[in-house]
């Protein structure tokens, strides 16, 4: 039986694009969309095969350029052949699926900057799948390392400072020093071997990071790091006294004295004073969020470090002006309603692509949806466009300094989905028999979907529940500090992201006001659900 129901042909120039519509499935578009998104490479290439096959069988005698597959309204990926496939042409049939890439979703916006300095690249890199792309030899010869290949074997490799990395080209496993680890997979377009560029950099010892304002990718090695100069730190020269010292850089004699241990006004020539606060820049930071936290604006944390950009990395020391007693931020007040715009996110869509599809900047629409610069978007989430998201702020990070088996009740639509985000690892624990294990979550948008973090992890699993089953079970989940009431069922589904811990699917988490991805899910199931938050929070 044909996996696909239907098709359209467009005639361009030298040939046909076609599209292939698939069998909708028993759940709604977006959800199958996401779950498309997320299949393995064996299955990726399997659809390449069906592809040819169906070229093969439907339309001898044509030349396709371009596939398309859809379902419904919505574009899954779009295969573009580097050479037209003309099903008459067999001989060739096994090198042309070969030279297949999925390239319908590449965003070659992708910018790469290596210890600072903007790079030119013949090949342009690109994003595809959430991961950034470098023609390999090019990004070699960048950074000053040996690259090699072996057309024989179909294996690259790239070499810096004693580190080895050898992979064969499609592969999604490499050799890194001769031990077997996961990687993204590279991809071959037109001959070239494209390589996921933090896998390669980190692992050569560089610290990468996104800055996704300016889809600028920083590439930084551990010795730059270190802010040159020092604009936070000032040499007192004959005449100098501390009043003109603090008039003259925006402070406080008070700050000043402060910030050196000083007892007295009394200064010295020669001696160096430390003029602001430091701020050492962590994975989420922006100057919005740190202007925010240390009560100054971003305008004067860019005046005191010279700052041409909102950029910075990880790392980073940055100097913070003002006043040197930072109370605590207050709590941010709650957002009740929706504001008067809003989107459905498509697979496929990107901060980027979002923010210029409304002309309004990456940095506003990641503030109005609480976003870090390092997230993506959810197909099938909806998201703020002209003010902010609905949110509320019952909970506070570090309230709870240990896991219990009692948590809150977190709505999770305007709290719960801002606290638990993809990728988080967090602890939960089994309300009735109070054991624990680790958890990492994988994605969702109307309820969280996790996946037991390690081997271990599961064997605790599968012992709460006893077997693998829907019904679901009060527990709590501990992040950040936070006790959260929550319920968890116990059936693997869907897609595996966690590899190598001995269960292959995921796992549905519901906080209060959780939902199903799916209409067609029972109301049952759901209520279950709901029944065992209550518990979770000794209701």
């Amino acid at each position: 039986m044909d996996i696909f129901s239907s098709y359209r042909l467009v005639k361009v120039e030298d040939g046909y694009d076609l599209e292939l519509f698939l069998d909708n499935p028993a759940m709604n578009d977006a959800e199958f969309a996401e779950e498309f998104n997320r299949i393995d490479p064996e299955n990726r290439q399997r659809l390449d095969r069906n592809i040819m096959d169906y070229i093969r069988e439907k339309f001898p005698d044509l030349k396709i350029r371009t596939v398309r597959i859809m379902v419904g309204s919505l574009l899954l990926a779009s295969f573009i052949y580097t050479a037209p496939v003309q099903a008459a042409d067999t001989t060739a049939s096994a090198k042309t699926v070969q030279a297949v890439q999925a390239e319908g979703d590449f965003d070659y916006s992708a910018r790469i900057s290596i210890n600072g300095q903007l790079q030119s690249f013949n090949s342009k890199p690109f994003f595809y799948n959430y991961t950034t792309y470098v023609n390999l030899y090019e990004f070699g010869n960048k950074i000053g390392a040996s690259v090699w290949w072996n057309d024989a074997s179909n294996t690259v490799g790239i070499n810096k400072n004693g580190t080895q990395i050898a992979f064969m080209r499609g592969s999604t496993v490499a050799r890194v020093n001769g031990k077997q680890v996961s990687m993204p997979k590279s991809l071959v377009v037109n001959g070239v071997t494209y390589a996921p560029l933090k896998f390669i950099a980190e692992n050569l010892g560089y610290q990468v990071t996104l800055d996704s304002a300016t889809n600028t990718v920083m590439v930084n090695s551990k010795t730059s790091q270190t802010q040159t100069g020092n604009a936070g730190v000032y040499t007192v020269v004959a005449g100098d006294t501390l009043w003109n010292i603090a008039q003259r850089y925006q402070t406080t004699v008070d700050n000043l004295k402060k910030l050196n241990n000083l007892t007295s006004d009394t200064i010295y020539p020669g001696q160096q004073l430390i003029l602001y606060r430091s701020h050492v820049v962590k994975s989420g930071d922006t100057l919005w969020r740190l202007a925010q936290n240390y009560g100054v604006s971003v305008e004067d944390i860019r005046k005191v470090n010279k700052l041409t950009s909102d950029t910075i990395y990880v790392g980073q020391t940055l100097y913070i002006p003002g006043n040197t007693a930072s109370a605590a931020p207050a709590k941010p007040s709650p957002v009740t309603s929706w504001p008067d715009v809003t989107y459905i996110v498509q697979p496929g869509d990107t901060v980027y692509s979002v923010a210029k599809k409304f002309g309004i900047s990456q940095q506003d629409l990641l503030k109005y949806n609480y976003m870090d610069p390092d997230q993506w978007l959810n197909a099938g989430d909806k998201i703020a466009i002209s003010g902010y998201a609905p949110r509320t702020y019952t909970v506070t990070p570090g309230q709870d300094p240990a896991p219990a088996r009692k948590g809150a009740l977190v709505d999770w639509q305007t709290e719960g989905k801002y606290l638990l985000k993809r990728n988080s690892t967090f602890t939960i624990v089994d309300v009735d028999t109070g054991k624990q294990f680790k958890a990492v979550m994988i994605g969702g948008y109307n309820h969280a979907d996790i996946e037991p973090a390690t081997r271990a992890d599961t064997e605790i699993m599968k012992s709460i529940f006893g077997t693998w089953k829907w019904s679901p079970r009060a527990v709590v989940v501990h992040i950040n500090g936070i006790n959260i009431a929550a319920s968890l069922s116990g059936m693997p589904h869907g897609a595996d992201t966690v590899t190598d811990n001995g269960v292959n699917g995921m796992f549905d988490l519901y906080l209060k006001g959780s939902t199903s991805h799916s209409s067609s899910t029972s109301k049952v199931y759901i209520q279950e659900h709901a029944n065992m938050v209550l518990k979770a929070a000794g209701r």
